[in-house]
């Protein structure tokens, strides 16, 4: 579900308030075709302009043979609490979540956020940006809805909605508690928007969680996860038992052609917690990060943009490094009759350290074999060369 109308939201312990234009209007319709199958005391609420609950309104749309359209629009206030007006003012009904904003606002909560126990959206960030990026999004979404802003001693900003927005979340798959224990994934509608909509989720989602990390030139994610199986069986099955968003957002950034894998980080067994990693490597899929998502914060563009411009050479692909290596050793061999270290560089464009790493693993797997180790006149070696098995 990407839209949630006043039908589906649910009908116990919610209230609502219609301007005055739409009260007169309904009573005197009640009125003129005496229907008489409302609570008194509610119908009193109703008349003097006092919040009704949404099971009040569904009766008299259904007596009234009106469009739930017709209160959606007509509607102030919608709340979960009866005795505040803590809610939602003019709510944006049918509440759409298929749009830019939207998707951002379901990643902050996955991301940095979460929906606690007592179905109350939050999100926190030590990043002032992140935290009114949040909140306008769910301003755009929602309407005009309460919130309040925590700065904590540790000088994160948590930022609170009210139950009302959590009830509406919880309509498009969203679920509360702790993600570590409840495991869930990426709304599904979200998988079958345009990709700018697919890059708005995955931006938020590394804003909050992603890593930049220049010893080794990747983007990281992490997400722990409570376990309950071996943990030989974890690592041979990663796409099993990983974190969902994880194996979600995998596929997210595959539908725009960036490669990523998913691993197992740190086992904890007396926890029983283990952190599941995804990573994004190499020259390419970097690149193509950076042009079709990237970062709303600076220092991360700029890690990024270091990582990338660190490399000397096209990366080779890490899954298929034995068949890239063979494929242009094959090559090297059709045009000379053999292969050397420095032919396998200058072909494959890699540095000569890193060809002799494709050449050891091609000997070590008995594709290729050693045939000659020339000399110079001085009788110094000279690169060995290397043909197919």
């Amino acid at each position: 579900m990407e839209k949630v109308s006043l039908n589906d939201t649910p009908s116990e312990k919610i209230y609502l308030k219609l301007n005055k234009k739409a009260i007169d209007f309904l009573l005197d319709k009640i009125k003129k075709e005496n229907v008489n199958l409302f609570s008194p005391i509610e119908l009193y609420r109703f008349k003097i302009g006092k919040k009704v609950s949404i099971n009040f309104i569904k009766k008299i749309s259904k007596n009234l043979g009106l469009k739930i359209s017709y209160f959606e629009k007509n509607m102030e206030l919608i709340t979960s609490c009866k005795n505040t007006n803590i809610g939602i003012k003019n709510p944006k009904f049918p509440i759409n979540f298929n749009t830019k904003e939207g998707i951002r606002l379901i990643s902050g909560i996955i991301g940095d956020g979460e929906i606690n126990n007592q179905l109350q959206p939050g999100y926190n960030n030590q990043d002032k940006k992140l935290i009114e990026i949040i909140l306008k999004s769910f301003q755009q979404v929602f309407g005009k809805i309460d919130y309040k802003i925590y700065l904590r001693p540790d000088k994160t900003y948590q930022l609170h909605f009210p139950k009302i927005a959590g009830l509406i979340l919880l309509k498009i798959g969203m679920k509360p508690g702790y993600k570590s224990i409840t495991n869930y994934g990426i709304p599904r509608f979200i998988f079958n928007t345009s990709k700018k909509k697919k890059s708005v989720f995955i931006k938020q989602f590394f804003n909050d969680e992603g890593n930049v990390r220049l010893k080794d030139r990747r983007l990281q994610v992490k997400q722990t996860l409570k376990i309950n199986k071996d943990k030989k069986e974890m690592r041979l099955n990663p796409e099993k038992y990983a974190h969902q968003v994880l194996v979600d957002t995998q596929k997210l950034l595959s539908s725009l052609g960036i490669k990523s894998k998913i691993h197992l980080g740190n086992y904890r067994a007396d926890e029983k917690k283990a952190d599941w990693e995804l990573d994004i490597y190499c020259k390419e899929n970097l690149e193509k990060f950076q042009k079709y998502i990237g970062f709303d914060l600076d220092y991360k563009n700029n890690l990024l943009d270091k990582a990338i411009k660190s490399y000397k050479f096209p990366s080779a692909p890490r899954n298929g490094r034995i068949n890239f290596a063979l494929n242009h050793f094959q090559k090297v061999q059709d045009r000379y009759g053999f292969v050397t270290k420095y032919l396998l560089a200058k072909e494959s464009k890699r540095s000569a350290r890193t060809t002799i790493c494709f050449l050891m693993d091609l000997e070590k797997r008995k594709l290729i074999k050693k045939i000659e180790r020339p000399r110079d006149k001085l009788g110094h070696p000279k690169a060995v060369k290397y043909s197919l098995v």
